[in-house]
């Protein structure tokens, strides 16, 4: 017995030209394969290309930045000179080792001062500015206990730039107590030997009886 073929020619033709999906899938990602290859190297182009500019432009900068000028190299002084130098280079040496700063010790003198101290002379000698002088901060003043003239002190041996602190006199007038002190400065020789305090010398005003 034969076979025969019942479908139409049309048909035939149809079912012989349609593409396999397995083919059609394949050609699919193909195709988004080689579209993210271009777009990647398309990425990688253009970011080589913004690093060659910046490049390009830190060259160019680079370029218009002047040298530094060169140190010029100072020869030493002959001899002759530089013996010359010597004394005037020891004197500068002496004076500035024994440069003292005026107006810090002022500063700090006034920030440490008790508010009921009452300062009556304030005197600050150079070394080598008076001969037999002491040389230092020599100060009078009055207050209204011993505890105000202790409390002075303390603070003062707290300063940096004063050495020695010493209560050279102290008396007691109507129950005011006036006082005396003297004190070293930094750089400056030491101040002349001090007397010991008269502690307790009273002076009374009017007729004893």
């Amino acid at each position: 017995m034969r076979a025969v073929n019942l479908l139409p020619s049309e048909s035939k033709a149809a079912s012989r030209g349609a593409p396999q999906p397995a083919v059609l899938a394949a050609a699919v990602s193909g195709v988004i394969a080689v579209a993210i290859i271009g777009g990647g190297n398309l990425l990688q182009t253009a970011r080589v290309s913004s690093a060659q500019k910046a490049l390009n432009g830190a060259k160019l900068q680079l370029a218009a930045t002047p040298l530094p000028p060169k140190v010029p190299q100072v020869a030493p002084p002959p001899p002759v000179v530089a013996q010359e130098m010597q004394p005037r280079l020891a004197a500068v040496s002496t004076a500035l080792s024994s440069r003292i700063a005026w107006d810090r010790i002022l500063r700090e003198f006034s920030l440490i001062l008790p508010s009921d101290i009452q300062i009556n002379s304030l005197g600050l000698t150079g070394p080598g500015a008076t001969t037999g002088s002491a040389s230092g901060l020599q100060l009078t003043g009055v207050t209204y206990s011993y505890d105000g003239v202790a409390r002075l002190l303390s603070r003062m041996a707290l300063v940096p730039d004063l050495t020695d602190v010493n209560l050279s006199t102290t008396s007691v007038a109507n129950g005011v107590v006036s006082f005396t002190i003297n004190s070293g400065i930094k750089g400056a020789t030491a101040p002349a030997a001090v007397v010991q305090p008269q502690v307790g010398t009273t002076t009374t005003s009017g007729a004893t009886s």
